[in-house]
């Protein structure tokens, strides 16, 4: 398994962050080969000044709808070159936590294993802050897609009602390190690898992983910058998951 690509996930959602007023754009790549050569493609008009704003009020729109509700919705983009060249932007999709009541009273709600505060967390840590996130692909997505290109409306909304976090991380700090806990989803080709095993940077990269997977969809870790030994790492990551 390379362990570059956790860590990668766990920067993705990191970046993946949505408050108020940012969005996430993503664009799945197409299974299906396309029926146009490089020498066929067709045009795409140019959107209409009524178009323009009609997608700016929607936009606005949903901005007011996910601050007031909490909810996610995601918006398929007819004009891809207005939304950075993508068709998706989510909004609501993730949502940070100040403190660890607020993050557990989100938590509690989703099905699946979740993050706790460990018993065991060592002296002199205190909760720093808490993301969580939902799901990026799956049905939803693809039924999204075809329902926005059929109304050919510029911008298409819809609310996505999911209860399985695909993102979960918390935070807790001494001062001078960060303690994390991360629940990530795992790549369909690193399932086969179970148990807990330990990153592979150089002695001198900081920080330190152990990972533990167990052949499930998702896995999870423990990060720190501190001399805790391997042994006790694994007895905390055992303890902050709540299953």
């Amino acid at each position: 398994m390379k362990v570059a690509s956790k860590v990668a996930i766990a920067t993705l959602s990191s970046i993946l962050l949505l408050g108020s007023s940012m969005n996430i754009t993503v664009e799945a790549a197409s299974s299906k080969p396309s029926p146009k050569t490089a020498t066929q493609k067709v045009a795409v008009k140019a959107p209409t000044a009524e178009e323009k704003k009609f997608i700016e009020q929607e936009i606005k729109r949903v901005k007011e709808l996910v601050m007031k509700t909490g909810d996610t919705y995601v918006l398929y983009h007819k004009y891809k070159a207005l939304n950075s060249g993508l068709d998706l932007s989510y909004w609501g999709l993730t949502q940070e936590y100040t403190t660890y009541e607020d993050y557990l009273k989100k938590a509690t709600t989703l099905k699946g294993t979740i993050l706790q505060e460990p018993s065991n967390l060592p002296e002199g840590y205190t909760f720093s802050k808490a993301r969580i996130g939902g799901p990026l692909g799956g049905k939803f997505i693809d039924d999204l897609r075809a329902e926005g290109k059929k109304s050919g409306k510029p911008i298409y909304m819809k609310k996505m009602n999911w209860n399985e976090a695909e993102d979960i991380r918390l935070e807790y700090t001494n001062g001078d390190d960060t303690l994390a806990f991360n629940k990530y989803t795992v790549e369909t080709k690193d399932r086969k690898n179970k148990g807990y095993f330990d990153d592979k940077f150089p002695a001198n990269v900081f920080p330190k992983y152990v990972y533990w997977q167990d052949g499930s969809k998702f896995g999870y870790y423990i990060s720190t910058s501190s001399d805790i030994s391997r042994e006790k790492k694994i007895e905390i990551l055992k303890a902050a998951l709540k299953k």
